[in-house]
Parts: structure tokens; C-alpha cells; sequence
């Protein structure tokens, strides 16, 4: 079933809530490829997968809040992005959780007129890696 992105949360194991979210670039799950390729091999190069898989970082755009502490950078903590749930049937949301910490938080700019937005990048460490789990 078809749905927005309303209604998600960010929450961080130590820092908590992070806020009011506006937008997520959620990872992509990069497994490289090795070229095994020979003097023998013909018309197209050919691969191998590698061993491991990098765990990706993700990006988020929070509304400001100057009474909140900005969070701390490098802080190993447990990031778990809850979906909104999309089939009326089901209780449970999806989430991605999985351990890592934030390598950037960037003050928002100030102009008239404008929302002060945040933004953060939370790099997963691949010690426990990031795991999706379906809605039910």
C-alpha cells in the first residue's frame, strides 16, 4: 500500500527525540562489486560480489529548536527511524534500527521569512547492522 512519509520519527538511544523531522534521506545498502576479469575473458568484464557490505548513512532535516542542546558528534548510539503505518490493519510500524553516530549536525542558516531548519548525517557503524522490519 501506497503512503507519504508523515507521521516517521527519528529517535537516537542517547540524545532521544531529535525533533520535529521535515525530511529523511534514508541509506542505500552498497554491496561493490570486484572485477575478476582475466586474459582470457572475453567480450565483457566480469565480477565477483565482495565480502562485506557498507552499512550506509542516512540525512535529516529537523526543525530548530534553540532550547534543545545541539547533540553530540561521535557518540556510538542505537538510531531507529519508525514509518508511518500504512495499512490500517496493522499495529506495529515499520522501522530501520541499527547502531552508529552522528558525524555531522549543521546549525540552521537565519533569514526573515524562513524556518530554521537543522540538518544531521548519522553514519551506521556496522557493528550491529542497520535491520528493516516489515509493519505487521
Amino acid at each position: 500500500m501506497a503512503d507519504t512519509g508523515n507521521g516517521a520519527t527519528l529517535t537516537l538511544s542517547s540524545t532521544g527525540s531529535v525533533g520535529d523531522i521535515r525530511q529523511m534521506t534514508l541509506p542505500e545498502f552498497v554491496l561493490e562489486k570486484i572485477e575478476d576479469s582475466h586474459l582470457g575473458t572475453t567480450n565483457f568484464k566480469t565480477y565477483i560480489p565482495s565480502d562485506l557490505e557498507d552499512p550506509g548513512e542516512f540525512t535529516a532535516e529537523i526543525i530548530f529548536d534553540s532550547g534543545s542542546a545541539v547533540p553530540a558528534r561521535g557518540t556510538v548510539e542505537t538510531a531507529t527511524v519508525t514509518f508511518p503505518i500504512a495499512n490500517t490493519s496493522n499495529t506495529n510500524a515499520a522501522t530501520l534500527a541499527g547502531t552508529g553516530f552522528l558525524t555531522t549536525y549543521k546549525i540552521p542558516d537565519l533569514a526573515n521569512g524562513e524556518l530554521q531548519v537543522a540538518s544531521l548525517t548519522f553514519a551506521f557503524d556496522g557493528q550491529t547492522e542497520p535491520a528493516f522490519t516489515a509493519e505487521s
